[in-house]
């Protein structure tokens, strides 16, 4: 897993930052454009450029099945806490596609969003065409999505911390080394590439006084209402998903375009609007009029269903929050506070971990941009109370819940959580052998004579059935004995050898029996019966390791 953890981070960053060259290369040639700097297009262009986009990727997606539009950092935390693994090349190809026509017309959205996907179909597939257990390949998606984070922003931890909070919504020492590896292995890629410039320009920044801290406070207080705020509107709008996606998609191209006659500034990823924050080169009321139609038309916009990413807009959003904040106290408290790009650094990252609830994450990528150990106290502050704010005070969830598939919990969380890191052939007995109902007992001695522990019955469909040797042996002993008029037998059912242990307890419950068997093992390559388990065995395996 350390190997294939080096191989995944390779290949996200190699996928990742192809993405990130063809969208570079790709907008000078369209547009004549550097850097996201819409503004520079003609007038007309600010209106028919996010349209034509819209236009287009709604009827490239309109041609697709439904399944092929799952898309985004939900779709990947779908696969994952819904034990549905397998991430197909269709849909990343698609992601690819529509994400990069979004972004080059104009959407206001972001590229992260997009790289998870990409970076966790890398992982994803490369556990698929290995043949590796769900459990395995969980791993690896985790592990490619923090690659993609990483090669993204260059910054390792918070691709690590990222994908714990936020993919695997848990901390846990199982799969850890193969996420760092993926990690590191994303970010080289990207320093080889692009080197270790910073995503964002920023000049030193400290915190001025402790007396700031109660400011801080309050920044963390307006952050989280903007946060909850970002996350209801992208709920409302994801709520009219039941229309058609052409007129959603055309919709998100007007409401963009109509916005962007006026303010050309919300098109894109705003990252160059970010950088003039944070330098403090934007004024109060042009950063007001910014803040207030990048959270609308972002989080309206992505709802409706454009396909770019969320962590992007709730980064900018942020900032400017951040600069206006700044700015407002600097008028009230003249002379006494910090730089603007102070506030607009941990107005950034308190507005992605409340969008996210990914405190951690959050905290970890404002350290690894700024490279400064200084300003970790404010942001702690900042971060914890933005994030309490919105999900206390407004009760409101990850913004990528809200799109997550509801799952049905069958088991308490923690059980649920320990049984998904385990693969079914943990527990699997190979010391069994196999009988057709009408075999006679010169047959069932020759077999009993490999010692197995189990006698599995094959009926040659789906009412198999399992005796232990014990219990077999004492019903030879009748002179009538048959195995069709069996009565200590059991039902057994099949579970994939892909299996969690969970999704094998799953099925035993589903299926109200105790006993299941492997088939297709992956360690053998071969058909039918490759293994033994029951419901004891599992449930004794999480009892002996907690």
């Amino acid at each position: 897993m350390a190997v294939l953890g080096i191989l995944v981070g390779v290949v996200t960053g190699l996928v990742v930052n192809l993405f990130r060259f063809l969208l570079e290369s790709t907008m000078p040639f369209f547009t004549g454009l550097h850097h996201d700097d819409f503004e520079s297009l003609p007038t007309h262009w600010h209106f028919f450029l996010p349209v034509l986009g819209c236009l287009l990727i709604g009827q490239l997606l309109h041609m697709l099945s439904p399944e092929l539009r799952g898309m985004g950092v939900s779709y990947v935390i779908d696969k994952v806490q819904n034990f549905r693994s397998h991430m197909p090349f269709r849909n990343a190809l698609v992601q690819f596609t529509t994400a990069s026509i979004a972004l080059l017309s104009g959407g206001s959205c972001g590229r992260e969003g997009p790289a998870i996907h990409l970076g966790g179909s890398s992982g994803g597939l490369l556990g698929y065409w290995l043949g590796l257990p769900n459990n395995s390949i969980r791993t690896l998606i985790a592990a490619g999505s923090s690659a993609a984070i990483a090669a993204a922003f260059n910054t390792p931890i918070a691709g690590v911390i990222f994908a714990m909070e936020v993919i695997l919504m848990e901390y846990a020492v199982t799969g850890l080394i193969p996420v760092i590896i993926a990690a590191v292995s994303g970010t080289v890629i990207t320093q080889i590439l692009y080197g270790d410039d910073p995503v964002f320009i920023l000049d030193s920044v400290v915190m001025n006084s402790l007396w700031l801290i109660p400011y801080v406070v309050l920044m963390g207080l307006v952050i989280g209402a903007l946060a909850s705020l970002f996350v209801t509107l992208h709920k409302i709008a994801a709520s009219f998903n039941h229309i058609d996606l052409r007129v959603r998609l055309l919709l998100i191209g007007l409401m963009t375009g109509c916005v962007a006659l006026f303010v050309p500034q919300v098109m894109g990823t705003g990252y160059d609007s970010l950088n003039d924050a944070l330098s403090g080169n934007l004024g109060l009321t042009f950063l007001l009029v910014l803040l207030t139609v990048k959270l609308l038309v972002s989080a309206t916009g992505l709802g409706l269903g454009l396909p770019g990413g969320l962590i992007g807009p709730s980064l900018v959003v942020g900032g400017i929050a951040g600069a206006v904040l700044g700015i407002i106290g600097e008028q009230i408290f003249p002379g006494t506070l910090s730089s603007t790009a102070f506030y607009v650094l941990i107005g950034m990252c308190a507005m992605m971990g409340a969008t996210l609830q990914a405190p951690l994450a959050a905290l970890m990528a404002l350290l690894e941009l700024s490279n400064n150990p200084n300003i970790i106290l404010p942001a702690m502050i900042i971060i914890v109370v933005a994030n309490l704010t919105s999900s206390e005070l407004f009760n409101t969830r990850s913004i990528f819940l809200n799109t997550l598939s509801p799952r049905k919990q069958h088991f308490p969380a923690e059980l649920s959580r320990y049984l998904s890191r385990y693969g079914v052939s943990t527990v699997a007995n190979y010391k069994f052998v196999t009988l057709l109902p009408d075999s006679d007992k010169d047959k069932m001695r020759k077999a009993l004579e490999n010692n197995p522990e189990w006698i599995i019955i094959d009926y040659e469909g789906n009412n198999d059935a399992v005796i232990g040797r014990p219990a077999l042996e004492l019903a030879m002993i009748n002179p009538d004995f048959s195995l069709k008029k069996l009565e200590k037998a059991q039902s057994i059912v099949p579970v994939s050898h892909n299996a969690t242990l969970l999704e094998a307890l799953e099925t035993l419950t589903e299926k109200n029996v105790s006993y299941g068997y492997i088939h297709e093992s992956y360690k053998t390559g071969s058909a039918g019966f490759s293994g033994i388990f029951c419901l004891d065995d599992i449930m004794n395996f999480y009892k002996g390791t907690q």
